[in-house]
């Protein structure tokens, strides 16, 4: 047999290969060289699978980015409005109680004008920052405090 330079493990060429083995009298050669080439198609078979099951789980993986970012772009709202509705409320509750006992202990009503007044003064110096809230709500669902579940099907 002549010499034969260097050719990647194609099993199309292995079986050529084997062929000319088995043409010689080298049966058990030929054998091995052809139980190497189903070997070869098998494993191509393989990586093949296991590529499609990566393009598939790379696949799903984006489906789900992009289920958490609507996720967030519905919740992250939502979360921020109750977050501010409930501060509202326990401003508003807690200023209404401070008004109430400024007005029962002022001894005039001139003092407890001027008291409401001053609770007026920090309600009005009292903000809100919505960009503070996203960013602790973010901080929250990315701690656990608040968790997500996504089924991707």
């Amino acid at each position: 047999m002549e010499y034969q330079e260097y050719k990647p493990s194609d099993p199309e060429y292995l079986n050529k290969l084997a062929a000319d083995y088995k043409t010689e009298g080298r049966d058990e050669t030929s054998k091995d060289i052809y139980a190497a080439s189903d070997t070869i198609k098998e494993q191509k078979i393989k990586m093949d699978n296991l590529e499609k099951q990566t393009n598939d789980l790379k696949e799903q993986l984006e489906a789900a980015k992009s289920y958490q970012e609507k996720l967030s772009d519905v919740f992250e709202p939502l979360v921020a409005n109750l977050f501010n509705s409930k501060i509202d409320e326990f401003i508003t509750g807690k200023l209404a109680n401070e008004i109430d006992l400024a007005i029962d202990d002022s001894d005039t009503i001139s003092e407890a004008v001027n008291d409401i007044e001053d609770l007026r003064g920090q309600l009005d110096g009292f903000e809100i920052d919505g960009d503070q809230i996203a960013d602790t709500v973010r901080q929250m669902i990315s701690d656990g405090d608040i968790s997500v579940r996504l089924d991707v099907g």
